[in-house]
């Protein structure tokens, strides 16, 4: 029998192949280590996704570094840096350093909060897509941003501040964007966009448009408040119009008028289909409450009101309005002793998505005060189809004006005007239909469009104010009220499709009547389709048997192969 012995040449050789061996993988795993923490810290990854699904757009960017270049507003980098900086001489004047009681963060960053760990967000398809967006904006925006994770399986006090009632409960899917003192909870759904309340399965991703939000929302000097009126009769078909004001920045709350009083912050108040009218004290109706005052009241301030009508809800709501017609604005109806008809427009199939032509197409109105509204809809090369579908037409109860410019001909049209006692306010197209429009009332034709007279479709009028300065400038401190004639252009199959316009004009409406910024132009983007199409079961079977067995093949060949030659050196 050979002796085996250490010092033995094959002995030697192997113990140093073992070594190596081991050092290599012990490297390789170390290196695997600090590669995947610096990874996660530094961002270095690739948006392998097809349409660049959680890559931050340079819209995005421009956004949260320089603001809305439409009005002199502070951006939300802007807002930290001014923070910081009254923090520091808050200090600096009181003699406080890091540590003490009452000392202020002069580091104070925009806080992206998840509520687990970042192994297990990142686990999770949907969570990622999140987190990866956040991430994004932490590499671009490094010293005013910061993505922190929480586990509030192990630590729930870590976000009991962020409860909205003490009753409510945060998930680990929840997400939150903090700076200062305000902050916004969201759930993981909200980041998607799906066909319906009840659908699971979304459709595109909407991570960037809701974090910009965010941001937007929690850096401003303060947050306005959109109240929706409630005690009229009001139904909503789903929750999309309320996420969009949310988007556009607004806290929601709901408005009993005849109760509660119009909240200070308020800034906006949405009237939506209503079925009953307001109530006014005039010393005949039996009422003590004015709820018309009250909105003239709110109205009288820089403030703005947005109504929605309906032609599937003829209802005669004289008060409220009769208070509409004082705005220029008036929902045209036929009425006789027993019926009220409202005016249902009807499209050429050309202006139409739909073959009966009430889902219409609307006309961008590109002069005045609407097309102010629209010009950065309308800058893109192929504008979207914004739609009105089951519209009632819109007409003007003030007195005809028109504008042309004396140097360029081309700019020219008509809007409606009032003067009286002090008051100034104007009433601007918005959205109409073409030439070939109609609409019906009772069965019979009522109205019918033509190429200088469209029929209306949503309307923007506006009450002109302005302040003198000591300076020789002005402030413009308008009012404005919004009229649509359709109530279904807000529901969920309009607002939360990326192929229409719908959520776009509200967002500039908004960004319009309320001078703040919001995330005009920001897409949902749809996930792409994985599915192959055009093939049989028989022959999908076929290319996965071929491309499991062939690559084996390959394999084992060039093993034997291998084998036989060294075994005939």
């Amino acid at each position: 029998m050979k002796k085996f012995s250490v010092s033995s040449r094959k002995f030697r050789y192997g113990g140093v192949t073992a070594i190596l061996t081991a050092l290599i993988i012990a490297v390789v795993i170390i290196v695997n280590v600090i590669f995947s923490m610096l990874s996660q810290r530094f961002t270095w990854y690739v948006d392998m996704t097809p349409d660049l699904l959680y890559t931050l757009s340079d819209e995005s960017k421009a956004l949260l570094r320089d603001g809305d270049s439409k009005f002199d507003t502070v951006s939300p980098i802007e807002m930290v840096d001014n923070i910081r900086e009254q923090n520091k001489e808050s200090n600096e004047a009181e003699g406080l350093s890091e540590g003490d009681e009452g000392y202020l963060d002069e580091d104070v960053m925009i806080n992206i909060i998840f509520c687990d760990d970042a192994d297990t967000v990142q686990e999770n398809a949907s969570q990622r897509y999140v987190y990866n967006t956040a991430l994004e904006l932490q590499t671009e925006f490094p010293d005013h941003i910061n993505v922190i994770n929480y586990n509030i399986i192990r630590n729930p006090s870590a976000v009991s501040k962020y409860k909205t009632t003490s009753n409510s409960t945060i998930a680990t899917t929840s997400v939150i964007v903090e700076f200062g003192t305000e902050f916004r909870l969201y759930n993981i759904k909200s980041f998607f966009t799906f066909d319906d309340a009840e659908s699971e399965e979304p459709w595109a991703y909407n991570g960037e448009k809701k974090f910009i939000s965010g941001i937007l929302a929690v850096t401003r000097a303060e947050s306005p408040i959109a109240c929706i009126t409630t005690n009229h009769g009001e139904v909503f078909p789903d929750y999309s119009l309320v996420e969009t004001l949310v988007d556009a920045g607004y806290l929601i709350e709901e408005l009993n008028l005849e109760t509660d009083d119009i909240p200070d912050d308020c800034r906006l108040i949405v009237v939506f289909n209503p079925t009953e009218d307001f109530l006014i004290n005039d010393g005949t109706s039996g009422s003590d409450i004015d709820e018309i005052e009250k909105l003239d009241a709110f109205l009288d301030q820089t403030n703005s009101l947005m109504v929605f009508m309906s032609p599937d809800t003829p209802v005669d709501l004289p008060y409220f309005e009769g208070y509409l017609e004082e705005w220029g604005i008036k929902f045209n109806k036929e009425t006789d002793a027993n019926s009220i008809y409202p005016h249902m427009i009807k499209e050429a199939p050309s202006h139409a998505i739909s073959n009966d032509g009430y889902s219409i197409v609307g006309e961008y109105a590109d002069y005045g005060l609407g097309g102010s509204v629209t010009e950065e809809m309308r800058s893109s090369g192929y504008p979207k189809r914004v739609i009105f579908p089951r519209a009632m037409s819109i007409s003007y109860t003030f007195d005809p004006a028109h504008y042309a410019d004396e140097e360029d001909s081309t700019n020219q049209f008509d809007y409606g005007s009032y003067y009286s006692n002090g008051v100034s306010r104007a009433i601007y197209d918005v959205f109409v239909t073409s030439e070939n429009a109609v609409a019906h009332a009772g069965g019979k034709e009522i109205e019918a469009a033509t190429e200088s007279n469209p029929l209306k479709l949503m309307t923007l009028s506006v009450e002109n104010r302005s302040t003198q300065e000591s300076n020789y400038t002005s402030i413009d401190e308008n009012s404005y009220v919004l009229a649509c004639g359709s109530t279904s252009f807000a529901s969920s199959t309009y607002l939360d499709s990326a192929s229409y316009g719908n959520t776009d004009l509200l967002l500039s409406a908004c960004r319009a009547i309320g001078k703040e910024p919001v995330p005009v132009g920001l897409e949902p983007k749809p996930f792409a389709d994985y599915d192959i199409d055009g093939i049989t079961t028989a022959e999908s079977t076929q290319y996965t048997i071929v491309l499991t067995v062939i690559p084996a093949l390959i394999a084992i060949v060039a093993g034997a192969i291998v084998l036989i030659r060294r075994k005939n050196r």
